[in-house]
């Protein structure tokens, strides 16, 4: 059994690129990962040293490739999926010789994407996409990288690049309600109101208190006629949400809504007579 030092990310929030876009925490599921090497099914144990702001399922993604072995993880040492880790503690991870060159890429990916996440905070969105692009190159099952990349051609105004991209990344972790949250604002944004209904509402099967996938239904709910279900939708966001980022909007909208519903349901007036 051998040991060896591995550091690992710093852990940049991906939903604060944009303030639609809010990345949820990830509760870690699954048995024993794979983790044989040559077709061998050789396993040593590394010491991770955990860094700021990671998580049992943060690093499980960084070696097996995906947050769902978080629970294998956490048995591993002893302890839970969503229990916070303090910098500085130290991890048995079971590896395999694919899970050690899987750790490799995403380490030396993580160079570009921590510059991409930088670069988008900082409003440089060209220079931000070229970063993600790179470390996606090395790692192309990063899916935060991938996620950004996503989020930042959004905000560049190319939706329906965006909507390709986040298939592939919705594809690679089906359980995050952000991602299929970002996947339907980029559906809405290409004109696809069906389309981003059904995302809105997979996010909402996976995290039924995920705010913008609740008012962001809403509002597709009415750019496709079904007016009725929008009205309910907006009354049952501002009961869940009264003092949410939307409320303001939401409040406007069932204002107009009602308003509208009113006038269309006015009889016509009857034209003035010049009788006595």
């Amino acid at each position: 059994m051998t040991r060896d030092h591995r550091t690992s990310r710093r852990t940049l929030g991906a939903g604060a690129l944009v303030c639609l876009l809010a990345c949820a925490a990830l509760q870690g599921c699954g048995g024993r990962p794979g983790v044989s090497g040559s077709g061998v099914d050789a396993v040593e144990i590394v010491m991770h040293i955990v860094s700021e702001g990671e998580t049992i399922p943060s690093i499980a993604d960084d070696y097996y490739g995906t947050p769902d072995a978080a629970a294998y993880l956490a048995e591993v040492n002893d302890t839970f999926a969503d229990v916070a880790l303090e910098p500085g503690a130290l991890l048995d991870v079971p590896v395999g010789e694919e899970d050690v060159e899987r750790y490799r890429r995403r380490t030396e990916a993580k160079a570009f994407y921590n510059r991409g996440t930088t670069l988008a905070g900082r409003g440089d969105l060209a220079r931000a996409v070229e970063e993600f692009k790179a470390a996606l190159d090395i790692d192309p099952r990063f899916v935060d990288a991938g996620y950004n990349l996503g989020v930042v051609y959004l905000m560049s105004g190319e939706a329906r690049t965006a909507a390709v991209l986040l298939e592939q990344v919705v594809a690679l972790r089906s359980g995050d309600p952000a991602i299929h949250f970002a996947l339907g604002k980029a559906r809405y944004d290409t004109g696809d109101s069906h389309g981003a209904i059904d995302a809105f509402e997979t996010a909402l099967s996976f995290d039924p208190s995920h705010e913008d996938s609740r008012y962001a239904r809403a509002v597709a709910l009415y750019e496709v006629g079904r007016r009725e279900e929008s009205v309910l939708a907006l009354d049952l966001y501002l009961r869940e949400f009264p003092g949410g980022k939307w409320a303001e909007e939401a409040r406007t909208r069932l204002t107009d809504l009602a308003l509208r519903r009113r006038v269309e349901g006015a009889p016509a007036e009857e034209e003035e007579s010049d009788a006595p």
